[in-house]
C-alpha cells in the first residue's frame, strides 16, 4: 500500500474500528495494541522519564551499551549525512543511547525521540521499537502506520536484541529519521547491527566463562570432600555435579526445570551473597570478578551430617549418587497412550521409537550419539539413557564448547598436585574420575579441539585415565555425545576425526525439530508444569502456539510458556492471552512494504534480497535458498565481501 492508502486504511480503523484487508497483518495488530493501551492519536510525544531515572537505567543496563558503543560510534560517520539517526533502547523501550544526524537527534526532541524516551506501545502507540518488542522480530513502520499523527512524521526499523546464552529481550537497536528518507535497507542495517551486538555480548560472556574456569579449576581442590557449582553473572549453572544439583534439591530449590538461581540475573552484583544465603543457608559462597566487574560465583554445598539411620539406608542402596526419581525414570519409556517418562516426552511415533533404541544401547553400556538441532532435548534424551542404563554414579555434562582450549584436558581427566602454575594443593579429580561408574555427557562434541581429540580417542581405547602430572587409572563410564553441528563437514574441513566419530556413535540418533513432532500439546503441557505446577492451558491455545516455526525448538517453546503464566491472572492460558501476548498469529509471514515498482531492475532485486535477509534474521544461507540464488549474490546485495 502507498501512503495514501495506508492514511486512509488508518482513519478508518480510527473512526469505525474497521481493518483493511490491504493493511500489513504487523501494524493491524499494532493499531489494536495501541487501542487495547488507550492511546489517543492526538498523543504529541512519547513519556520522558527524569534524568536520575535514565541514569539509573543506563547503569543498569552497561553491559548492552558496550556492546552497541562501536556500532552507535560508527553511526556518527555513516548515518551523519543521511537524515537517519541510531538508537539503543532497554527492554521495557526506553531510549538509552543514541548516535547519527545531529539534525534528525534535534528533530527527534519534538517527539522525545531521544534519551529518556519511552517508546513502547503502551506509551506512544504504533512504531518500530514498540512493535519490535510486542513482536519480539525485526519491524519497519513507515509514515501513516504509526498511530499517533504527531510520529507518522516518522520512519522507522527496529529489531530486539536477544541475550545469547538464553534468549532474554535486552533491548532494541533502531533506526529512526523524517518520513522523507523513508529505506528499505534501514531494516537490513538494524538487523545486521542487533546481530553484531549479540556477537560482542557472547564474546563477552565468553571471556567471563574462562576467567570463571580458570578461578575454579584452580581452587576446587580447597573443597575436594564437598560439592561445588559454578554459577554465572546470569545466575546460570555453568557446572555441577548430579550431587551437587542433588545437594540444592535438599536445601528446598526445585532443579528440573531451569536454574533456581537465575534471578540473581536482575540482582545488584554486591547483593549476591545475601541472596545465596537466603536461598542456600548451608552453603557459602566465593565471588568471581573482572576487575569491578562481578563475572559470578563459587557455591560450595557443604556436606549435611547423617544420622546413624541414614548411613544405614544409603550403605544399602550402595552408592548414593542416583537419586530415586532416577530410578523410577529407568523404567521402559512411554506408549504413546500416556504413560511417559517423567524426564522425556515420546508421543510422537517416531520419537518414541528413537527412545526405546537409546535405552537398548544404554542397558548394554554403547557410546551413543545424539544429533540435533539447539533446543531438541538432546541432554533431556542423555539424562533419560543414563536413567535407563540403570547405573549408581552421577550423570556428569560437560559443554566442550564452554570450556577453553587450555582447561579442557585439566578439567576432564583433573591434574597432580603442582601439574601447572596456579594448581591448587593436592590437585583435582577431573570430570571423568567424576562420572566413574555413570555417565559422561559429552555436549557440543563438534566443537572440541582436534588436540584434544586425540586424548579423547586414547581415552576411549582403553579408559584409562591420564591426569595431567599424574599416575594414569582405570574407569568404568557410560559416554553419551551430541552435536548439532555438521559433524560429516567438520570431518571434510579436518575439524573433526573421523576415528573418534565411529567410536561415539555406536547408536546415532537424530532427534526432529519441535515443528516436526506430533506430540506438541504432551510436550507443551509438560513444561509449563514444571514452570507453573497451578497453570494450565487449553486446547484452543495450544492449536494458537502449534503452527509457528519454532526455530529454537523445545526450549524456545518454553521461554514462550514462561512469558504467557505472567500474564494470566486466573491460571488458565487460553486463546485471548496467546492472541494479547503474540499480537498475530503465529507462523504468519512478516508481511514486507514492496519496492518502488518504478525502480531499476536492480534496486528491486536488492530491496527484496534485504528484505528476505531481515526476514531471516540476517542469515545469509538461509537468504540464498529462499530466493534461490547463490550466497554470492546475496554478499554483493549487502556490500559485503564474502568471508
Amino acid at each position: 500500500m502507498d501512503q495514501r492508502d495506508v492514511r486512509a486504511a488508518w482513519q478508518k480503523f480510527i473512526e469505525r474500528g474497521t481493518l483493511s484487508g490491504d493493511v500489513r497483518s504487523t501494524v493491524a495488530a499494532s493499531w489494536q495494541r495501541s487501542r487495547q493501551h488507550r492511546i489517543t492519536v492526538d498523543r504529541a510525544k512519547a513519556p520522558l522519564v527524569a534524568e536520575d531515572e535514565l541514569a539509573r537505567q543506563r547503569a543498569k543496563h552497561a553491559a548492552l551499551r558496550h556492546a552497541a558503543r562501536s556500532a552507535l560510534q560508527n553511526s556518527k560517520t555513516f548515518l551523519r549525512d543521511a537524515g537517519s539517526i541510531m538508537i539503543l533502547t532497554d527492554p521495557t523501550g526506553l531510549i538509552i543511547d543514541t548516535q547519527g544526524d545531529a539534525r534528525v537527534i534535534d528533530a527527534g526532541r519534538t517527539v522525545h525521540l531521544e534519551h529518556g524516551g519511552r517508546w513502547s506501545e503502551a506509551d506512544i502507540g504504533t512504531n518500530a521499537i514498540g512493535a519490535a518488542l510486542a513482536d519480539s522480530c525485526p519491524v519497519q513502520i513507515h509514515g501513516a502506520e504509526h498511530f499517533c499523527t504527531e510520529v507518522q512524521r516518522w520512519t522507522c526499523a527496529a529489531v530486539p536484541v536477544h541475550d545469547p546464552n538464553d534468549g532474554e529481550l535486552l533491548g532494541v537497536v533502531d533506526i529512526s529519521g523524517p518520513a522523507s528518507t523513508f529505506n528499505p535497507q534501514s531494516l537490513a542495517l538494524a538487523v545486521a547491527v542487533g546481530h553484531h551486538v549479540e556477537s560482542v555480548l557472547a564474546q563477552l560472556a565468553r571471556q567471563d566463562k574462562e576467567q570463571l574456569l580458570c578461578d575454579f579449576i584452580a581452587k576446587r581442590a580447597s573443597w575436594a570432600t564437598e560439592e561445588c557449582i559454578l554459577l554465572d553473572r546470569r545466575g546460570a549453572i555453568l557446572h555441577a555435579t548430579e550431587r551437587g544439583l542433588r545437594a540444592m534439591k535438599d536445601n528446598g530449590l526445585n532443579t528440573d526445570g531451569d536454574a533456581p538461581t537465575r534471578f540473581l540475573k536482575t540482582v545488584a552484583f554486591e547483593d549476591w551473597p545475601a541472596k545465596l544465603r537466603e536461598i542456600l543457608p548451608h552453603a557459602s559462597f566465593e565471588l568471581v570478578k573482572n576487575g569491578n566487574t562481578g563475572v559470578g560465583a563459587i557455591v560450595v554445598m557443604h556436606a549435611r551430617r547423617r544420622t546413624p539411620g541414614e548411613r544405614s539406608t544409603a550403605a544399602m542402596r550402595g552408592r548414593d549418587a542416583t537419586p530415586p526419581r532416577q530410578a523410577q525414570a529407568s523404567q521402559p519409556a512411554a506408549k504413546p497412550a500416556g504413560n511417559k517418562t517423567p524426564r522425556f516426552v515420546a508421543e510422537d511415533p517416531n520419537v518414541l521409537a528413537i527412545v526405546r533404541r537409546v535405552e537398548g544401547a544404554a542397558a548394554r553400556k554403547m557410546p551413543i550419539l545424539i544429533r540435533g538441532e539447539t533446543g531438541t532435548g538432546k541432554e533431556q534424551l542423555a539424562r533419560h539413557a543414563h536413567a535407563a542404563s540403570g547405573r549408581a554414579g552421577a550423570f556428569v555434562a560437560v559443554n566442550c564448547a564452554a570450556l577453553p582450549d587450555s582447561l579442557i584436558e585439566a578439567e576432564l581427566f583433573g591434574y597432580a598436585d603442582g601439574a601447572f602454575t596456579g594448581a591448587r594443593s593436592g590437585g583435582a579429580m577431573g570430570l571423568v574420575k567424576e562420572a566413574d561408574g555413570g555417565t559422561l555427557f559429552l555436549d557440543e562434541i563438534g566443537d572440541m579441539p582436534v588436540a584434544l581429540q586425540g586424548v579423547l580417542l586414547r581415552l576411549l581405547d582403553d579408559w584409562t585415565v591420564r591426569p595431567v602430572g599424574g599416575a594414569a587409572f582405570k574407569v568404568d563410564v557410560f559416554l553419551v555425545s551430541a552435536t548439532n553441528a555438521a559433524l560429516d563437514k567438520a570431518i571434510a574441513e579436518g575439524r573433526f576425526r573421523s576415528d573418534l566419530l565411529y567410536r561415539l556413535n555406536t547408536l546415532e540418533v537424530r532427534l526432529p525439530r519441535l515443528r516436526e513432532r506430533c506430540d506438541f500439546d504432551a510436550i507443551a503441557r509438560q513444561l509449563l508444569h514444571k514452570i507453573d505446577p497451578g497453570c494450565a492451558i487449553t486446547a484452543g491455545a495450544l492449536a494458537r502456539l502449534a503452527p509457528n516455526h519454532w526455530h529454537g525448538n523445545i526450549r524456545e517453546l518454553g521461554n514462550m510458556l514462561a512469558r504467557l503464566t505472567l500474564g494470566v491472572s486466573n491460571g488458565i492460558i487460553d486463546e485471548a492471552c496467546v492472541d494479547a501476548m503474540i499480537g498475530r498469529a503465529i507462523g504468519q509471514p512478516i508481511a514486507r512494504p514492496s519496492p518502488d515498482a518504478e525502480g531499476s531492475l536492480h534496486d528491486v532485486q536488492r530491496a527484496r534480497i534485504l528484505m528476505v535477509y531481515a526476514e531471516t534474521n540476517g542469515n545469509v544461507s538461509e537468504t540464498a535458498r529462499r530466493l534461490g540464488v547463490s550466497r554470492n549474490t546475496i554478499y554483493r546485495a549487502l556490500g559485503q565481501p564474502r568471508p
